[in-house]
């Protein structure tokens, strides 16, 4: 008796799909599939087996485009909307909580009238609010990439990340210095045309100088700083977008890899794909504050389908590697 006879001859129902009919059953778990699970009966596999041993996302580098990310995604999210947007909420919630790690400090600070004890611990509780947000919107992304690859939403693998605590920490401190050397060294340089210029002499000001006064000696070192990011906001770009790949990266595998060779994949991920990846971070961005115009409240399902393109993009992009998906649980 074939897999097809066997689950309708039971009379079960889809284990993904409990309102369906099972027509098969999946060769590797033996969970019962319907026809959309086993792709009208051409995979022995179910979806959550397909993606442990292969990806199942539909789109390739080569071969996408805006419009049919927007298509996966769209149907992905009518799909599981729901689910998603309990799973931004709880995330949005964690992030409020992790912010009473610094008014805490802050609080003990006041209390023992210490300013420096106070600063101390803003600092250490601005270090563990970022790490906790950041493990759980790695959390959020791989509940994207579940439901991307055909699985269910489930909001307790907003929490499966927190075996990444140091490397993400580390590759986030890679990715400060990046973005943060090359913008002092900006600076300084600036600093130094300004000075040889002379466009720091009308700051020789008395204090009873006036507002007006002070404006005016300001408005030439704003032009200059103004045209400065004219002129450098292509090339900044460019070296930054990859940076957009950075979490999707750590989220994917279960193991992590190095900081250096999460910046790697990331690059090479966006190689040729910048204006691409560009037009997409300015659709999720749209979308979310459409959502906030639809009485706020569209908000949080607007960022659960910005953080569906978001992962989207990634699986698109990502280059073909011999190791496989990270496993759904069980």
């Amino acid at each position: 008796m074939s897999d097809v006879d066997f689950g309708r001859a039971m009379g079960a129902s889809c284990a993904l799909h409990p309102g369906r009919e099972a027509t098969g059953t999946c060769e590797r778990c033996g969970n019962f599939t319907c026809d959309t699970c086993s792709d009208s009966g051409t995979s022995p596999r179910c979806p959550t087996c397909r993606e442990r041993f292969g990806a199942t996302f539909p789109l390739r580098r080569e071969t996408w485009t805006f419009n049919k990310l927007w298509d996966v995604c769209w149907a992905a999210f009518q799909r599981e909307w729901g689910m998603l947007s309990l799973a931004v909420l709880i995330t949005l919630g964690v992030s409020f909580g992790a912010q009473l790690l610094i008014n805490l400090g802050t609080g003990i600070g006041a209390a023992v009238d210490s300013g420096v004890l106070a600063a101390v611990l803003s600092i250490v509780g601005l270090m563990a609010q970022q790490l906790v947000q950041g493990l759980v919107q790695l959390g959020l992304l791989r509940v994207c990439f579940d439901v991307l690859h055909g699985g269910r939403a489930d909001v307790a693998r907003l929490f499966s990340q927190m075996h990444k605590a140091v490397p993400y920490a580390l590759t986030m401190l890679l990715v400060f210095a990046i973005v943060l050397v090359p913008l002092a060294i900006l600076g300084a340089l600036g600093f130094v045309a300004a000075m040889g210029t002379g466009l720091l002499s009308g700051f020789n000001l008395d204090a009873n100088a006036s507002p007006s006064e002070f404006f005016e000696a300001l408005l030439p070192i704003m032009g200059v700083l103004g045209l400065g990011f004219l002129v450098l906001v292509g090339p900044l770009t460019y070296l930054m977008l990859p940076l957009y790949l950075v979490q999707p990266e750590l989220a994917y595998d279960d193991v992590p890899p190095s900081p250096v060779e999460v910046l790697r994949r990331s690059w090479e991920a966006a190689r040729g794909q910048r204006l691409a990846m560009l037009g997409v971070g300015l659709a999720a961005g749209a979308v979310m504050v459409a959502g906030f115009f639809v009485c706020c409240v569209g908000f949080i399902p607007g960022m659960a389908l910005a953080q569906l393109l978001t992962a989207g993009m990634f699986l698109s992009l990502r280059s073909p590697r011999q190791d496989a998906a990270a496993p759904f649980p069980g």
